[in-house]
């Protein structure tokens, strides 16, 4: 036990000491090509708008282009302030509106750091954790191939995801899997620069919990992955839809326990110490961004970080007040108010149901109360998106895929009610 806390600390302090030094070395790569890739990427998408639908109509295919547009500036900035300002300061360029051009124009302009008449601007309170791994796809691709690789990358690691349920034994979690990630729509996903982080993070953690579940929790244990999982969602993320990276590999977990017959009362300390683990990673990582931030710049951001923490956390935006179950319906019914994607979960929950009917039929009807368990990551994405009911509410067409990780784990109960058969195959380990 302690051997396995210990490696758990390791690789908590590891993975903390990688990113900080992932964010000093970005700044070590500075190519021609890498800023030019930069500034097609930035004008390719000032044309297309700041909030493009892929599909007309659906909020869920609504890219955030102004977003995106922000991130290759901060990923390729290039101005004079010192090494650790430029890796902890978030710096990006924003030129004025010069004569004929509007300010969306003017925003999608990149420019490096010797040409901004008042300096680079900064936007801290986030690790920007992505400049590393941007930085190096652009001194190789343009913006457009970025997207097709991520779009590819995407689709890849749902394929592997698909492959490794179906090999450990959850195949009747499939219809649930492929309802939630349909209705977070992938397109979108996918060529959004702003959306990749926490979709991919998402699925890797999802593979490599069935890949090595057992493996993992041997060596560090499975909170310690949670808190892993946290951390770099709060480092590579830009506040999006984090609780699905949470929520998917959580209610996985609960499956493969659950299958191999864990008690139920070890089973929910478990769960719920999942959950406090990857909000102490999630939270603590800011935290500690926010330190930093203290002692490269100065302590009186921190007044901007306290009043950033209120605002997302009032019930009120641009002076216009709401109730935050109203926030919550909005979310839901960026999926809800439309009839194809209700004919789909509609689909996945029957199918779901069935499987866990035709269970309970060779089983004599027996119900496993464990399976109510799948009630907490149901819960979370609801009590993520009250809780951060301002911006739940400013940029509802993404955050309501927090709440997708809850349509997964409802399908995912409705198909393992009756638990698993004595006489089903069992699964290889996670070894």
């Amino acid at each position: 036990m302690k051997t396995k806390a210990l490696h758990a600390a390791l690789a908590v302090l590891l993975t903390v000491l990688l990113c900080a030094a992932a964010n000093v070395a970005a700044f070590f790569i500075d190519t021609g090509t890498m800023r030019q890739n930069a500034a097609q990427g930035v004008a390719m998408l000032g044309e297309q708008g700041g909030t493009p639908q892929l599909i007309g109509g659906f909020k869920s295919a609504q890219l955030d282009n102004y977003t995106s547009v922000l991130i290759l500036k901060t990923a390729a900035y290039t101005g004079e302030e010192g090494l650790l300002q430029k890796a902890f300061g978030g710096t990006r360029t924003d030129l004025p509106t010069a004569q004929g051009q509007s300010t969306w124009e003017a925003y999608c302009t990149y420019a490096d750091g010797s040409l901004s008449p008042t300096g680079g601007l900064t936007y801290s309170r986030y690790w920007h954790g992505y400049t590393l791994p941007l930085r190096l796809l652009l001194c190789v691709m343009n913006v457009s191939n970025i997207q097709m690789f991520l779009s590819a990358l995407q689709l890849g690691l749902f394929a592997l995801v698909l492959l490794l349920m179906a090999r450990r034994g959850l195949a009747s979690l499939l219809p649930g899997m492929l309802a939630a990630y349909f209705v977070m729509m992938p397109a979108a996903m996918g060529v959004c620069i702003q959306y990749a982080p926490a979709s991919l993070l998402m699925l890797t953690a999802c593979a490599l919990l069935l890949a090595w579940e057992e493996r993992i929790g041997l060596a560090v244990g499975m909170p310690a992955f949670f808190a892993l999982t946290g951390i770099l969602t709060n480092y590579l993320d830009l506040l999006t839809f984090p609780v699905a990276v949470l929520g998917f590999p959580l209610t996985l977990l609960l499956a493969l326990r659950l299958r191999a017959g864990a008690p139920g009362g070890r089973l929910a300390g478990e769960a719920l110490l999942c959950c406090a683990a990857w909000a102490a990673g999630y939270g603590g990582m800011w935290a500690l961004k926010w330190g930093i931030n203290a002692l490269v710049f100065s302590p009186d951001l921190l007044a901007g970080v306290r009043d950033q923490i209120s605002l997302r956390l009032s019930s009120s935006s641009g002076g216009e007040s709401f109730s935050r179950v109203s926030v919550l319906m909005q979310n839901l019914d960026v999926v809800l108010a439309k009839s194809s994607y209700r004919l789909i979960l509609a689909a996945a929950g029957g199918v779901s149901l069935l499987c866990g009917v035709r269970a309970a039929r060779r089983m004599g009807m027996r119900v496993d109360v464990r399976a109510l368990l799948l009630l907490i990551p149901m819960a979370v994405p609801f009590v993520w998106t009250l809780l951060l009911a301002n911006h739940s509410f400013d940029h509802t067409y993404y955050t309501y895929r927090n709440l997708c990780c809850a349509v997964f784990a409802a399908c995912t109960l409705a198909a393992l009610w009756p638990g698993f058969s004595a006489q089903e195959p069992q699964a290889r380990s996670g070894g």
